[in-house]
């Protein structure tokens, strides 16, 4: 996989990942840190032509870097690492905008989460705009693909919460003394499936005072994730 963008990289770097190859286009300038970071690196230059072309995007500022398969973790790993320490996990229950998925993870890592889930079918995969729209967040924190049903399941066995965010649920700022958790956030379409809304231990909505029915789902899961992180 090639992944783009100055920040992206930077914090790709910074969470200790060295990737096969870094582009950096010819001319460009950057920041002494990144720079530094890069030192000692297998670093390439390229036209920017050239890194057009690998990236696929004129959104590169001027660097890229291969770093092969993606590398997620496995899902035990998330559950013991989330009740050992008592740190929540965001599940994404079939959400397909790649946007999304990175927005989400971005929040997930600034919140504090320990890991996030992701469908392993009906889902968006990770891909390099996933990368980008996280900011880089993705090489901080531990990503899993996996069945969420099932992941909810091994989660409560552990002795973990499951909270599924929904219309149809409670107000969140009731919810009180839950943690360990997982947080469901459902697709743009059909929001959280009725299996997971079953195995739920709490089903939570965002209180909404304008004209408005719902939240895009980044912004409902940073919301939740934010207030729920906080008790």
């Amino acid at each position: 996989m090639i992944v783009y963008g100055r920040r992206v990289i930077y914090e790709m770097l910074k969470s200790g990942f060295k990737p096969k190859v870094i582009y950096l286009q010819k001319g460009a300038k950057f920041e002494d840190k990144l720079l530094e970071m890069i030192a000692g690196l297998n670093a390439v230059m390229v036209s920017q032509k050239e890194i057009n072309s690998l990236t696929s995007t004129r959104d590169h500022q001027g660097i890229a870097a291969d770093i092969g398969e993606f590398i997620t973790y496995d899902r035990k790993e998330i559950i013991n690492e989330s009740i050992r320490k008592n740190k929540p996990v965001l599940v994404l229950d079939h959400l397909q905008d790649v946007r999304n998925v990175g927005a989400l993870i971005r929040s997930a890592e600034a919140f504090g989460f320990i890991g996030v889930v992701i469908s392993s079918h009906r889902a968006a995969p990770i891909t390099p705009t996933v990368v980008k729209t996280s900011a880089g967040a993705i090489f901080h924190i531990k990503v899993s693909i996996y069945n969420t049903s099932r992941f909810i399941r091994e989660y409560k066995r552990a002795g973990g919460w499951s909270i599924a965010l929904d219309l149809d649920g409670v107000d969140i700022r009731k919810v009180k003394n839950v943690k360990p958790f997982a947080l469901v956030v459902g697709g743009e379409g059909e929001g959280i499936s009725e299996i997971i809304k079953k195995q739920a231990d709490i089903v939570v909505k965002i209180p909404m005072f304008g004209n408005i029915e719902s939240l895009n789902a980044s912004v409902a899961g940073g919301i939740a994730m934010f207030l729920l992180s906080a008790l």
